[in-house]
């Protein structure tokens, strides 16, 4: 496997993962999920911008594909409120 191919699984396997426990989190209290999302997508993006530690690429893809997933969910409740 090369590295290319371990980092998008990385990346693959984080989305899925963050991304069905959002869901999960939408079914049991749609507010409470749009409040937690939008409160931990503000840390996230901090946290994008503050690499001065070198993450490095499989950190990144971590880090990437859980903003994403987030991202996701949160179109998705936009949605559903009609916003």
């Amino acid at each position: 496997m090369s590295m290319i191919d371990y980092i998008d699984e990385r990346y693959d396997d984080t989305f899925e993962s963050v991304y069905a426990i959002l869901s999960d989190r939408v079914q049991r209290d749609p507010s409470e999920a749009f409040r937690h999302i939008r409160q931990t997508l503000k840390s996230l993006y901090v946290r994008q911008g503050n690499d001065w530690t070198g993450r490095g690429a499989i950190g990144n893809a971590g880090l990437d594909a859980s903003v994403a997933a987030h991202e996701a969910v949160l179109v998705e409740l936009q949605a559903m409120k009609g916003e």
